[in-house]
């Protein structure tokens, strides 16, 4: 008790050093696990003279125990351990509500896991029922029963106990709450905990059994009238409300509908209550609720619930908070669903005039700030901004909606209407145009590249927009975004060319966000118009050339990006030239930087971004055409491009973003132009083994994967590229070798890499890999060391998708979907060596321990499970080996083992996969949150 006290004084002392801090936690966090925590919680709640933190640490320790360690008492102590806790929260009852909540949880565990307590609700309603002042512990208790009742996996029950005990906690005591809940609503006491307590148990019956009940559906309407009720009465009505989504009762949902106008009606009549943003809040939360609920019958009955949906509209309206108009988002975006059914059409017309209000009010909402100056739109508050901004997109979904709703001219007619009328008023402010073109873009999607009633009289209107930096930034993204209908209006494409063209004179550095969306836009319209842009490559080039040392990183790739797509759509004659024309200044810049210091990290810095232009070219201009002899791309790259690569990173290599942005250049090459790399293929091997060997970086293993995914297409060069990827496995399996200095855990690319490598190895030589036993052996050995020292979630997933593949080759199904070899041989391989050795269990135990400590239940790792379970021809083996894995892991009960032994013992045999999967699952979930996961935060 000594100890714990002063753990605790240390923990709340303002004067604690940190490290004097973080000691008391450990011990604390350690202490909550031992058997003398249930006295000493005990002991500490029934002091009153202890502080409220020694306390509250108590009834959070108890509530643990009670969780986790329930097993550590015989029974007749958990008889003693239910009166006392009762005894305390009669104690708590009045008093220090996260005290009442803490103990309110632990007797829930209690009664879930206590199998032998029968009619505990009986026994807690009568125990908390002798006087007035335990009523709030025993409506405590009860809003929490249903909460803690939700997962099996939460508990070491069995999925049989569980789901029995859940039936005699809450199933068969529904009515019998529901009559308590209706005695107290008739006595008008405890209102807001009353209704917290309904809430959790209102998705337990049938709604109707609820509302039948005259005096709680009367409380929860008349309760948003009360301000110290109106949150607990709002998140009860929003449960009521989603409780009506799949009952057919249409006369109960019509009363609700009546009441819920009523509400309005009231709130309207009183708009002071409305000053409240909490107010504004839960209403619209109840109102969108009720509308999710009933979207499909406002659909089929629009004239009859338009109220509801013009409430909403309304609700959007609100401009104090904007959290609160998204909560009407859903809303429309599921009614949009429907509305734009063709047996909606009388609904959708209906409904029309209130979509194209929200357009405007959405609008409204899209403006920046008018009250700041142009450079401090925020007064200084980056937070808000960025909400703001991201705010914004969100919105933009909303108008999608409506635009699909009422269709794009319509739609899009909104903000046409509004750019007009601004532009005839001088002197106005560049936020009333912003945001309207903002919702031209994000509208663009819903826009056809065929339509010509509107977009036409819009695109002459934008390139003639006043000149302001704000309009020309937003103006050149909506051009941008509009760039596929240009591609089928090419007369349109000539004015907005000029107009994106002119966002980079001037100073490109006082104007980023102009020359970024400038090179953006011109990115698409390259893209999307480049058959178009052959005739202009000539301008865009110099172009190109003249802003190329002025703009920032990114907007030159997106230049590059842009002017790569042409290229590649020009005649084949002329693309070799073209290309030379567009990378020759690169190519000579790199070849200067290769001359200087590999020491030095400017120079290496601009190798990688010159490097990554090159990147960008070949992986956009690919060899399509393999019907032909040559490709200008792959005869570009072996005479121009290859030379320059072996020679920096024959010098340059040592540097880790020289290799890795240079090899990406490797690897866009092989992929775009496969077979016609075949006269440097061996090259490119060699390339790869050298650099591996000489840095140890992982990029070469990945590029080296790259290789082998392509090796179909090198059909002479097979074998060299299967050595290439042993000799590239060997030297990995010296690096991790015991002899090694290096550290696994300080090389987590390397480890990821290199099992993508080997997992294409597997797919493009299984005969070859499965039948080595040597390399076989290797890749279990590093895969184990893998997955029991590397911390990071990639390196670990690759290793764990390697083994998936491998076994599943003992499978019915194999990982390829078409594989022509001797699949039975292969199949026979894997199942021999997995049969002997004891590499087959401690992969096993490496990737439970892994689902528990590293990547925490993982889809995939839980998969790796099943597969190593179901590969042996003796279900018994497998489960006499998931049994050895689960024995080793510390502080684990009979009783835990039994509830998943039992569970894979019965469904292994009979290959009821998914029982087995959700038994690991549950396991594991149960597991981590007993011994891994902290118990208690302390505050």
């Amino acid at each position: 008790m000594d100890h714990v006290k002063q753990a605790l004084g240390v923990m709340y002392s303002a004067s604690a050093l940190q490290q004097q801090k973080k000691e008391a936690t450990h011990f604390l966090e350690a202490f909550q696990k031992t058997p003398e925590a249930w006295q000493v919680a005990h002991e500490l709640l029934s002091d009153p003279a202890s502080p409220l933190e020694f306390r509250m640490f108590a009834a959070q320790t108890l509530r643990s125990k009670a969780t986790y360690d329930l097993l550590q008492l015989p029974h007749d102590a958990v008889v003693q351990l239910r009166q006392s806790m009762l005894d305390l929260l009669s104690i708590y009852a009045a008093k220090d509500k996260l005290i009442r909540v803490q103990l309110s949880l632990c007797l829930c565990q209690i009664a879930l896991q206590d199998l032998q307590w029968a009619n505990a609700i009986n026994d807690v309603s009568a125990r908390l029922t002798t006087s007035e002042e335990c009523v709030p512990a025993l409506l405590e208790f009860l809003k929490i029963l249903p909460e803690e009742l939700t997962l099996a996996n939460k508990t070491p029950l069995t999925d049989q106990e569980f789901n029995s005990r859940t039936k005699e906690l809450i199933t068969n005591n529904v009515q019998n709450v529901l009559v308590l809940l209706k005695r107290m609503a008739d006595s008008g006491s405890h209102s807001a905990l009353l209704l917290d307590c309904l809430n959790s148990w209102i998705k337990e019956c049938p709604i109707v059994d609820v509302l039948s009940i005259e005096s709680l559906a009367k409380l929860m309407f008349h309760s948003l009238t009360v301000d110290d009720t109106f949150e607990s009465a709002a998140e009860c009505l929003c449960s009521v409300f989603r409780e009506t989504r799949d009952i057919d009762n249409y006369q109960l949902i019509d009363a609700l509908y009546q009441q819920l106008l009523s509400v309005h009606d009231a709130f309207t009549k009183n708009p002071g209550k409305l000053d409240d943003p909490e107010t504004v809040s839960g209403l619209t939360r109840i109102y969108a609720e009720a509308g999710e609920s009933w979207h499909v019958l406002i659909a089929k009955n629009a004239s009859h619930f338009k109220p509801l949906v013009q409430i909403l509209l309304e609700c959007c309206k609100y401009d104090q908070d904007l959290d609160v108009v998204k909560y009407t988002f859903y809303f429309w975006y599921q009614l949009k669903q429907m509305l734009t059914l063709p047996k909606f059409e009388a609904s959708r017309a209906e409904l029309l005039p209130i979509y194209l209000e929200l357009i405007l009010v959405i609008i409204f909402h899209l403006r920046y700030p008018t009250n700041l100056s142009d450079n401090n739109l925020f007064d200084g508050d980056k937070e808000a901004e960025d909400k703001f901004k991201e705010f914004r997109y969100e919105m933009g979904d909303v108008l999608k909606d409506c635009c699909a709703v009422v269709g794009p001219q319509r739609a899009l007619n909104v903000p046409f209407q509004q750019i007009n009328d601004m532009i005839n008023l001088q002197g106005g402010q560049w936020q009333l145009l912003e945001a309207p073109l903002f919702s031209m873009r994000v509208m663009a999607k819903e826009v056809s590249k065929k339509e010509k009633t509107i977009l036409p009289t819009i695109m002459r209107l934008l390139v003639r927009l006043p000149e302001h930096p704000k309009i020309r930034y937003a103006t050149t993204l909506v051009l941008g975004r509009y760039s596929e209908w240009t591609a089928n209006n090419p007369e349109f494409l000539e004015p907005q060319l000029n107009y994106i063209i002119e966002g980079f004179l001037g100073d490109v550095s006082s104007t980023t966000d102009i020359v970024n969306a400038t090179s953006q836009a011109l990115m698409y319209f390259c893209q999307d118009c480049a058959p178009l842009l052959i005739n202009y490559m000539e301008q865009l080039y110099m172009l190109y050339k003249q802003v190329q040392d002025k703009l920032g990183t990114t907007a030159v790739y997106d230049l590059v990006d842009g002017l790569s797509h042409v290229i590649r759509e020009m005649p084949a004659d002329k693309q070799y030239m073209a290309a030379e024309t567009f990378l020759t200044p690169t190519l000579m810049k790199i070849s200067e930087l290769s001359a200087g210091n590999p020491l030095d990290e400017a120079v290496t810095t601009q190798l990688r971004d010159e490097g990554e232009i090159l990147s960008i070219y070949q992986n956009i201009a690919r060899c399509y055409n393999y019907e032909v002899s040559t490709c200008p791309t792959a005869s570009f790259f072996i005479e121009k491009i290859w030379p320059i690569i072996t020679t920096v990173l024959s010098k340059f290599g040592k540097s880790l973003k020289v290799s890795e942005f240079y090899l990406r250049i490797i690897k866009n090459a092989v992929q775009g132009c496969t077979t016609y790399l075949t006269p440097i293929i061996g090259e490119i091997c060699n390339l790869l083994h050298d650099g591996f060997k000489a840095t140890l970086y992982g990029c070469y293993l990945w590029v080296t994967g790259v290789v082998i995914q392509c090796s179909p297409e090198f059909a002479e060069s097979l074998q060299a590229i299967f050595q290439l990827a042993l000799s590239q496995s060997n030297a990995f399996f010296q690096i991790i070798s015991k002899d090694s200095s290096v550290d696994i855990k300080s090389m987590p690319d390397v480890v990821e890499d290199f099992f993508s490598m080997a997992s294409e190895l597997l797919m493009y030589f299984p005969p070859e890999v499965t039948s080595n036993e040597e390399l076989m052996r290797s890749i279990f050995e590093a895969g184990i060391l893998a997955l029991e020292s590397s911390e990071e979630y990639n390196p670990l997933m690759a290793c764990v998708h390697f083994f998936i593949d491998y076994i599943s080759w003992a499978s019915e199904y194999p990982p390829v979907s078409l594989y022509e070899g001797d699949f039975e041989a292969v199949k026979q391989n894997v199942k021999l060596f997995m049969s002997v050795d004891t590499h087959v269990e401690r992969l096993l135990q490496a990737v439970i321990r892994g689902l528990i400590f590293k990547f925490y239940n993982d889809a995939d790792g839980n998969d790796l499970v099943i597969k190593i379970l179901g590969v042996a021809a003796d279900p018994n083996q497998s489960i006499a080996r998931l049994n050895t894995a689960i024995l080793t892991l510390p502080n684990i009960s009979e009783k835990e083992i039994s509830k998943l032994m039992g569970s894979v013992s019965v469904a292994l045999p009979n290959k009821d996969m998914r029982r087995i999967r959700i038994a690991i699952k549950d396991f594991v979930s149960w597991y981590t949150r007993k011994n891994v996961n902290t118990r208690a935060a302390f505050n």
